[in-house]
């Protein structure tokens, strides 16, 4: 008996010694004020017909980063764009650009004002020529879905140029359902055009989610959403946790690490975006590519139709830009050491595409990289959310501004 009590008293005071600090942890977090809110965002978007998602109407609130990089006040329109309220109709003398893109465009780690479509529009506003830039950007859609939506929406707001925003490190891949669907572990989230020979074939519509994929349980993911909601511990070191890939194969399946450490678990050991950079002849890439060019072709005529201009900026990625970003990824994934990798591969494939097409584009990855290299220039990239920072944003806007003013034929200040 008394070895017993003498175990039990042991197992308590290792208890004691474990869970007091944590409580202890626990309670400096939540007087600090430092970790991230258990919601980080409303649900902005809802399943979509034709663009398997789109942005709820009306629907706002305050978006955080997980890191506390972060927090902006987010607000969608009457119409599903994170921008102010803009009628269809576009007022007599002014110009009108639309921008098309994913979470760049959308920008939902900056407040409106500070986004790339606004600051553009401040820009060219100081020509003298009255321009409004809208800004229909949405999180995750690829080239694809930008130009359905301005086939069945964009249109609508008589757009004199319209900017399409492509970003190489996942746009292509986004495009294409077999390199898409394997990304998502199976998930078919929304509709995809397919090539017969040189032919363009629309996607079957209306579109509805697929079932997803059966996938092991995660018996801890329960445990994981309550620590969530009630630990402010919890929700401070998570992410870090998760970015850690040993701790991520070891506990990622559980569902311990949360959603989406369960999601991250199964991924291949080299994620398929990386792809982009292989200067191989693989024959998914290849189809990716041809069939992006068909479609942002097909983008080009519907806008010419319709008495517009097609334009594009290409954006680049944070680990083409920073040497540092990129050593970090061949680190955290070791397989990728052995095989060949061209950074700059993505970006001339896209500007002899669009050469060969005759559609202006303007490449912003040779300006982001001179400018990474000044010490009075602030990050332009979030470290671990990705996106621009309001500094990206912005000088993404003034380097487009002059491209822009060219193409709307707007180009001096009439005041000088």
């Amino acid at each position: 008996m008394g070895t017993l009590r003498g175990l039990l008293g042991r197992l308590f005071l290792i208890s004691l010694g474990i869970v007091f600090p944590l409580l202890l942890l626990e309670g400096m977090v939540r007087v600090a004020g430092i970790a991230p809110p258990a919601a980080l965002q409303p649900p902005l978007w809802e399943p979509h017909p034709y663009l398997g998602w789109f942005h709820v109407p009306n629907r706002g609130g305050m978006v955080y980063s997980e890191y506390g990089e972060f927090q902006a006040p987010v607000h969608i329109n009457a119409r599903g764009l994170r921008d102010r309220e803009i009628g269809y109709a576009k007022p007599p003398g002014v110009q009108r650009v639309l921008i098309l893109g994913d979470s760049f465009a959308e920008g939902l780690q900056v407040p409106l004002e500070e986004t790339f479509a606004k600051q553009l529009e401040a820009e060219l506003n100081k020509t003298g020529h009255p321009v409004e830039v809208i800004n229909a950007g949405v999180g995750g859609w690829g080239t694809d879905q930008e130009a359905i939506f301005y086939a069945i929406e964009g249109f609508r707001y008589e757009p004199d140029l319209v900017l399409l925003l492509f970003f190489p490190h996942n746009d292509v891949l986004n495009n294409y359902a077999p390199l898409e669907i394997a990304r998502l572990h199976g998930a078919v989230q929304k509709p995809f055009f397919r090539l017969e020979g040189d032919n363009l074939i629309f996607p079957s519509f209306p579109f509805t989610d697929s079932e997803p994929p059966e996938t092991e349980s995660a018996p801890l993911l329960p445990l994981s959403e309550w620590l969530n909601r009630h630990s402010a511990l919890y929700r401070l070191v998570i992410p870090h946790l998760r970015e850690n890939p040993f701790l991520l194969r070891l506990f990622g399946t559980s569902g311990l690490l949360g959603s989406m450490a369960v999601f991250a678990a199964h991924d291949p050991p080299i994620p398929l975006s990386y792809g982009i950079y292989r200067p191989t002849d693989d024959p998914q890439w290849q189809e990716a590519w041809t069939l992006t060019a068909a479609i942002i072709r097909r983008l080009a005529t519907e806008v010419r139709t319709r008495s517009g201009q097609l334009a594009v900026a290409i954006i680049g990625a944070p680990e083409q830009i920073y040497p540092e970003r990129w050593a970090a990824t061949l680190q955290r994934y070791p397989q990728m050491g052995d095989q060949e990798y061209d950074l700059d591969l993505p970006n001339r494939r896209i500007a002899q595409l669009l050469e060969e097409a005759e559609i202006p584009y303007f490449d912003l990855l040779p300006t982001f990289r001179a400018s990474m290299t000044r010490s009075d220039v602030a990050p332009l990239y979030f470290r671990h959310d990705g996106h621009w920072t309001s500094a990206g944003h912005r000088l993404a806007a003034q380097t487009l501004s002059p491209f822009v003013a060219d193409l709307l034929g707007i180009s001096g200040n009439k005041d000088k």
